[in-house]
């Protein structure tokens, strides 16, 4: 059984513990779930599900305020010390970072 647990993360995702593409595309992949959801999933049908797992982890690494492509993390990383882009508004709702419904798996820039 898999554990269910928290993190809380700042934006600018500049950390030295940031260092594979795994690692980043569990924070910046609908993988990564907001806890209210969670809380309300888990309220309601006793469980948290998990969506496509593999699939979303292993997803090409995109910069989570342009979502321009990188081919690795030290160039992501590079980009991301220097983006200054907002986050794109469909990721914005009710006043907290999500991830579209019915999205899994896919990105579009």
């Amino acid at each position: 059984m898999r554990q269910l647990h928290l993190h809380v993360i700042s934006q600018d995702f500049n950390s030295p513990h940031l260092k594979n593409k795994k690692h980043w595309n569990s924070f910046n992949t609908a993988f990564f779930r907001d806890s209210v959801d969670v809380i309300e999933e888990v309220s309601s049908k006793g469980k948290a599900t998990i969506k496509g797992d593999e699939g979303l982890l292993s997803m090409e690494l995109r910069c989570h305020r342009c979502r321009s492509a990188h081919p690795n993390i030290p160039r992501l990383k590079s980009h991301i010390t220097n983006c200054k882009a907002a986050f794109p508004a469909a990721l914005l709702q009710n006043g907290r970072l999500v991830h579209r419904p019915g999205e899994v798996g896919t990105v579009k820039p």
